[in-house]
């Protein structure tokens, strides 16, 4: 049991990793950009002003989206888009690919949603 409280706080670590180095990256580019690019190349006043609008409103909007992205847990699909274990063990249990999309296609037209392809048949992602 403690191993694998230990197991998952160094998995949840981990996962961090990659998100850090994004974090990093982006303000190394918030530095270079403001620092080096607005206040030391741009002499005129009026550019410096314009420029750092721009890029922080662009930059606000990023770091918005990229917290959301990181802070909101994953979700799964609902309970109506999961193969039920009647349609699962019907759809292993055939042999051919004719009829297992036939199945697919009688499962998906009773969804509430449905996408077509470019020449108007139902499109369905396997």
């Amino acid at each position: 049991m403690l191993l694998s409280a230990c197991l998952r706080r160094c998995a949840r670590l981990l996962y961090w990793i990659p998100v850090t180095i994004i974090i990093v990256v982006v303000m190394w580019s918030y530095y270079a950009y403001v620092v080096h690019f607005c206040w030391i190349l741009l002499t005129c006043a009026t550019q410096r002003v314009v420029f750092l609008c721009l890029f922080h409103v662009c930059f606000g909007m990023f770091s918005w989206s990229f917290w959301k992205a990181v802070s909101t847990p994953p979700s799964s699909p609902s309970v109506e888009f999961q193969l039920s274990s009647s349609d699962s063990l019907l759809y292993e249990q055939e042999r051919g690919g004719m009829e297992k999309s036939q199945i697919l296609l009688e499962i998906f037209q009773k969804l509430p949603v449905h996408t077509r392809t470019a020449t108007g048949g139902q499109e369905t992602c396997l």
